[in-house]
């Protein structure tokens, strides 16, 4: 799904700059299918095969995140760039692993996170740059789905996915955070999970697949789900930062995708793109003029931001500090559930 919905039609996007040669899955339907929609020349069934036929100079990685290590690493073996779905990778060690490979092989390696570029939250970046930084010592964030359990594939198995809604639409919400605070330094984090839905399913749009489309979906057995449709949680900072989340795939709550940052001199509520200043409230601008009419307008701006770093030396978008904190995150948050207790960032070395 997120291949063929955003991937392939970001690339499109830069044809001066990107030509797709191949695609590979290990469904042999999915692979011939997807190349045939976009007028790909190449499917495969075999990752290793795609790369030593076609020597691509950027591979997307768009496989389920239990294999994201996997075929990352195989990717830069064979000399690729590698753009890789989120998460990058749900332990901190393997995070760390893969960006050292990267830079043994000279290579790009950038994690796809893609939902730090919403119009309120560019706007907010914007803002808070334009003002010289800030620091930000509570910030507070939910994303919540009514009923948004993904069916159509394999998220709700926790040995293919690695966790539930948090390391899935969970980690859009965190990398944002970091993102827009600047916090990388994680402390500790405690956190508690919940399954109370299963067998409660919306449709396709509100599970993710935000086309409405999907070529493949497997038969959904709520039995099978062995992962959190809820999580919450409080990770602390090395600079004394505090941040807490919650986050759903289905619970009975508003639907939200909110981010609250409280700062010394200021703080910014989002979506509402309001500013708190003292007494004072003020709205500020949260629509770029250029902002893309797509289902998955961040891919856009991270492939634009591949190609100026490929091409003109630019600064990655993504920043590997920010993806290893996100990870350590994931990792920290899902012992601190299994133990019941805060844990440290020391117990994950």
């Amino acid at each position: 799904m997120i291949a063929n919905a955003a991937h392939i039609p970001a690339y499109r996007q830069f044809p001066e700059d990107f030509e797709i040669v191949g695609v590979a899955d290990v469904n042999a339907e999915a692979a011939e299918t997807t190349a045939a929609r976009h007028g790909i020349p190449h499917s495969f069934t075999d990752a290793a095969e795609m790369l030593q036929v076609c020597r691509p100079d950027v591979v997307s990685v768009c496989v389920p995140n239990c294999m994201h290590k996997e075929y990352t690493l195989l990717a830069l073996s064979y000399g690729a760039n590698v753009l890789c779905e989120k998460p990058l990778a749900f332990t901190k060690k393997d995070a760390e692993e893969m960006f050292a490979a990267a830079k043994k092989q000279g290579k790009l390696l950038m994690a796809c996170q893609s939902m730090r570029y919403t119009p309120d939250r560019l706007a907010a970046k914007a803002l808070i740059e334009a003002r010289g930084g800030e620091h930000f010592y509570y910030t507070e964030l939910s994303r919540i789905r009514r009923r948004g359990i993904p069916y159509w594939g394999a998220f709700h198995i926790k040995k293919v996915s690695g966790g539930g809604a948090v390391v899935d639409i969970g980690v859009h919400m965190l990398d944002a955070a970091i993102w827009l605070t600047g916090n990388t330094e994680v402390a500790s984090v405690c956190g508690t999970t919940q399954k109370n839905h299963a067998s409660e399913l919306g449709d396709l749009a509100k599970s993710g697949a935000l086309t409405g489309k999907v070529d493949i979906i497997k038969r959904f057995n709520p039995d099978d789900m062995d992962v959190e449709d809820f999580g919450a949680g409080t990770v602390k900072f090395k600079n004394g930062a505090v941040m807490n989340f919650k986050i759903s795939w289905a619970s009975n709550q508003p639907e939200a995708s909110d981010i609250r940052l409280v700062g010394k001199d200021f703080g910014i509520d989002l979506p509402s793109c309001t500013l708190y200043e003292g007494e004072t409230d003020t709205q500020f601008d949260g629509i770029p003029s250029d902002y893309p009419n797509e289902r998955f307008p961040g891919h856009f701006y991270i492939v634009k931001n591949l190609r100026d770093v490929l091409k003109n030396g630019a600064t990655p978008a993504v920043l590997p500090a920010e993806t290893i904190a996100a990870a350590t995150i994931l990792e920290a948050f899902y012992r601190s559930a299994e133990l019941g207790r805060e844990v440290k960032v020391e117990e994950l070395d």
